[in-house]
């Protein structure tokens, strides 16, 4: 498996891709629109459930969570140009080695794996269910808010370890 993941993150159009002058800015670019929509939008609906802004019912945050999935999206697909890119920008720089040695990336793609589980616990569990139909002033489940603060803590976790990856380079 190792030798066929070091083979697909060298593709050769995205090294060339990031290799010009404005490939690895406008990933940049993407990628924090990304997560502003994503974490944003998901940090909000959080904040509700654990009872911040109670005077406003769940559903109008509920409408804003497909944009949340398109911010997942451009991160996932910028995220990935960055680490595919490597070579183009650091001088013998193999993507997989930085993969496999990297911690700060490594607890990342943890902290997004964790993130994703702590979703569908969320849908799994019904309270997903159990959080629709929260009018103003109405109180999330204990569990509901459990599992919000988790999603804002991994996050936010997200961000910070991802901010410290070109240390680990």
């Amino acid at each position: 498996m190792g030798p066929f993941i070091a083979y697909w993150l060298r593709w050769p159009s995205m090294e060339a891709l990031m290799g010009t002058d404005w490939g690895w800015s406008l990933c940049e670019i993407l990628h924090f629109a990304g997560l502003a929509l994503l974490v944003g939008i998901v940090g909000m609906f959080d904040l509700r459930l654990l009872g911040m802004v109670k005077a406003v019912p769940v559903a109008p945050f509920r409408r804003f969570l497909p944009w949340a999935v398109v911010g997942f999206v451009l991160c996932v697909v910028s995220g990935l140009s960055f680490v595919t890119g490597l070579g183009a920008n650091l001088e013998g720089v193999h993507p997989y080695s930085v993969l496999i040695s990297n911690l700060w990336l490594q607890l990342k793609l943890l902290f997004i794996a964790l993130a994703g589980l702590n979703l569908l616990a969320f849908y799994l569990t019904g309270m997903s269910s159990a959080v629709d139909n929260l009018g103003p002033g109405d109180e999330a489940p204990f569990a509901a808010k459990v599992i919000a603060a988790t999603s804002l803590s991994l996050w936010i976790g997200v961000i910070w370890v991802g901010r410290l990856i070109p240390w680990g380079l």
